[in-house]
């Protein structure tokens, strides 16, 4: 069997070499588009006004109700996000908001609800979706449920088709 092995040694040795090259160089044309496709994080804090997607965003309040005290479904608090958003440069579209937790030691996330059956009264003059359609300013409220005492530092984002793959994140 040794002898084999001496006879083929440098032919193994090609192939040991060859083989993950044809494999990296076929890769190749595949990775740096899914490089360019991956999310990067635009982020601010309560108060600090952001330009994203053509708009300027200000995150106003994002607080954890008690669902009991709102008559919240059963197992789940309230989360409420208030927003000043001012449209400048119209881009067209929706924005999507989902508000993410990485408490617990481990990363979750939840739709924002339109109209979630708690007592928390939202104003007729503010909106419930995030648009980015016409050049405007409007005052935005999003509210989530979420599970009951596992959310205390929740982090509103906010996904833009326009954008991508630039991603807000407000907290």
């Amino acid at each position: 069997m040794t002898a084999w092995w001496r006879a083929n040694r440098w032919y193994l040795l090609v192939v040991a070499i060859a083989l993950p090259l044809a494999v990296v160089v076929a890769m190749i044309p595949r990775w740096f588009p899914y490089l360019d496709r991956q999310p990067t994080f635009q982020t601010a804090e309560l108060g600090e006004t952001v330009r994203y997607a053509g708009a300027d965003f200000t995150l106003d309040e994002l607080i954890v109700l008690d669902g009991e005290e709102w008559n919240g479904p059963l197992g789940a608090d309230v989360v409420v996000a208030s927003l000043t958003v001012d449209v400048v440069e119209p881009r067209g579209g929706l924005c999507e908001a989902v508000l993410r937790s990485d408490e617990a030691g481990f990363d979750r996330e939840w739709d924002a609800e339109l109209f979630p059956d708690v007592d928390y009264e939202v104003p007729d003059d503010v909106e419930r979706r995030c648009q980015l359609d016409e050049e405007r300013a409007y005052d935005l409220v999003l509210m989530f449920l979420v599970p009951r005492g596992q959310v205390a530092e929740p982090v509103l984002q906010l996904t833009a088709s326009q954008a991508a793959p630039l991603v807000l994140r407000l907290h």
